[in-house]
């Protein structure tokens, strides 16, 4: 974690905690409990001189631009404001530490005046997927013909579970017989000066709407996938076909 300004949330707890609070209303939590589950999963950083500051200071101003702010998270901010401890350390950088007090001030004021009503939050949106390791998936291009990848694994964070992929260096028109598959090697995208670049991928969509299911096909395959995850491009369902012609020349 770390700070990379004086604002409220040029600070990773911070923004974390403000992102996350705002989630869990969107999902139809109360305030109270949003909070309780915030205290508990960042139970470490409550412990931190740096980062239980900011979590406080975080938290109360996300609460209070949803109008939703909590008398006791009102409390805890408005401690960290008055007792310095969130200046603290800033102690060897002086500039910084006066627009610090500055934006504190400034955010005491706010929490203490009327806070707006509440504002809906919508409901994010998740990508889930049921894939498994080592399957393979075929995939339509827009010129009909048939790419298959192979998963090799998941990314999970708070916008879902997404599927990270490798291309399996084939193309036709059907899906072909397993025994067919299972040697092939996977197709790497090379830099104008021939090394390596990108051999894997994070299939990711920001809506339900844009999954291509007509073009997606799951096999019963399972191979042995020829990497593990790392180091992986994010590739978005809606532009995928002009990735994969950019990337690894298919698709023309």
């Amino acid at each position: 974690m770390g700070a990379w300004g004086t604002a409220i949330f040029s600070d990773d707890t911070a923004a974390d905690v403000r992102d996350e609070f705002r989630d869990h209303i969107g999902d139809g939590l109360s305030p109270e409990i949003a909070t309780s589950r915030l205290t508990k999963e960042y139970a470490s950083s409550l412990k931190d001189s740096d980062e239980a500051p900011a979590f406080w200071l975080g938290l109360a101003a996300a609460q209070w631009n949803l109008g939703r702010l909590l008398p006791e998270v009102l409390a805890n901010a408005l401690q960290v404001i008055d007792d310095g401890t969130d200046l603290r350390r800033l102690d060897e950088n002086k500039p910084a530490q006066r627009q610090r007090k500055a934006v504190l001030e400034q955010l005491r004021s706010k929490l203490l005046a009327p806070q707006p009503a509440c504002k809906r939050v919508p409901k994010r949106y998740r990508q889930t997927n049921t894939w498994k390791n080592g399957q393979v998936i075929g995939y339509r291009l827009a010129n009909g013909q048939l790419c298959l990848f192979r998963i090799i694994g998941q990314h999970s964070d708070n916008g879902g579970s997404s599927p990270i992929a490798e291309l399996i260096d084939w193309l036709g028109t059907e899906i072909p017989l397993r025994d067919c598959v299972e040697f092939l090697p996977i197709r790497h995208h090379r830099y104008a000066n021939g090394t390596k670049g990108v051999s894997q991928f994070l299939l990711g969509n920001t809506s339900a709407r844009e999954f291509p299911h007509s073009r997606v096909i799951e096999t019963d395959y399972s191979l042995k996938p020829a990497q593990h995850p790392g180091g992986f491009t994010v590739f978005l369902w809606r532009y995928l076909d002009s990735a994969l012609c950019e990337y690894f020349d298919i698709g023309h």
